[in-house]
């Protein structure tokens, strides 16, 4: 493996993390090379494209995965200003027991109007990103690292970075056992959500998104075309709790989707008329632990890992945890 051709940084996971930290890295003037098992960027930033059946067809974009991002670091208001990011919304009202009341406190949420997965495309613009690459084991070897991956592929590196969930990342990193313990720390929540685009809007809803207290199923209710240009066929992205989604992790997906759909119903008391539906499984969605530091970075190894289970804030959101930690390992890096 020796002859393989070295990048100066490896990046393994395309999510937003690790493509900050790319960025900054090569802005710096190394070479840097990221991969990833998925056939696109952001990780859990993700947006569903979906076909429209019928004459008229067209297209829908579902946030799948998070919901949106938050800007109250300095860098994080750069970028939603640099992407000239529109604010999808100030707040979301809560719905407990048959009753909404308004959120105290609101301040901006941004959503690209292509969808959160534009964020992360934006980020990975001029990095050289290797996607379908499933990265299976990690060989420490004459000075730097080395990648295998399931496609059969080898690629090395002086140093390496890991923006995966905690347990992927330690499976990884066996021969270091500092950062097996950093990532050790970290606990998730997994996460079912459901997308449905809609023959009609519900009747009467003026909330873009709906957070859901005390349901025994779900606690989000999204009117994703409320996130798109004006046009975007009506569209609901539904996300059920994290005890719910524990319980039924292996349920089939049209169990989940009829569950989820029903909550809505429930919830909003809209029969509901779908035009297409999908569930998608987050086994990791949401960090309900993390290490309480902004990254890790064993210098003796070259080894460090970023991402949304590390943060200096127990309480901030994961999306601007996840860039705020890739950037501040790209600091350390020399970015």
């Amino acid at each position: 493996m020796t002859d393989l051709p070295t990048t100066e940084l490896l990046v393994i996971g395309a999510g937003l993390g690790g493509l900050a930290c790319a960025a900054d890295v090569q802005r710096a003037g190394e070479q840097v090379r990221v991969l990833d098992k998925a056939r696109g960027v952001s990780g859990r930033a993700a947006t569903r494209r979906v076909t429209l059946p019928g004459e008229a067809g067209g297209e829908a974009r579902l946030d799948h995965g998070a919901r949106f991002f938050t800007a109250r670091s300095e860098r994080l208001r750069q970028l939603a200003g640099a992407l000239e990011l529109p604010v999808w919304a100030l707040g979301f009202p809560t719905w407990e027991g048959g009753r909404i009341t308004p959120e105290a406190g609101a301040h901006p949420r941004y959503v690209p109007a292509d969808g959160l997965s534009a964020l992360g495309k934006a980020l990975a613009r001029g990095l050289d990103v290797r996607t379908g690459q499933t990265v299976t084991r990690l060989e420490k070897e004459g000075g730097g690292w080395t990648a295998h991956t399931a496609e059969g592929e080898a690629f090395r590196a002086a140093r390496v970075v890991l923006n995966l969930p905690a347990p992927q990342a330690a499976a990884l990193a066996s021969g270091v056992p500092e950062l097996q313990g950093a990532l050790a720390a970290v606990e998730y929540q997994p996460c079912w959500t459901v997308g449905a685009v809609l023959e009609a809007d519900l009747p009467g809803a003026e909330w873009p998104a709906l957070r859901v207290a005390g349901h025994p199923v779900i606690d989000w209710v999204a009117r994703e075309h409320t996130k798109r240009p004006p046009g975007h066929p009506p569209a609901l992205i539904v996300q059920a709790h994290g005890e719910w989604s524990r319980a039924h992790l292996e349920a089939e997906k049209p169990t989940v989707e009829a569950a989820l759909l029903a909550a809505v119903r429930e919830v909003t008391g809209t029969e509901l008329r779908p035009r297409v539906t999908f569930a998608h499984r987050w086994r990791y969605a949401q960090p309900t632990r993390r290490v309480l530091a902004p990254h890790f970075w064993d210098a003796g190894h070259g080894l460090g890992a970023c991402g949304d289970g590390f943060t200096p804030d127990p309480h901030g959101s994961r999306v601007e945890a996840a860039l705020l930690s890739g950037w501040s390992l790209g600091e350390a890096l020399g970015g």
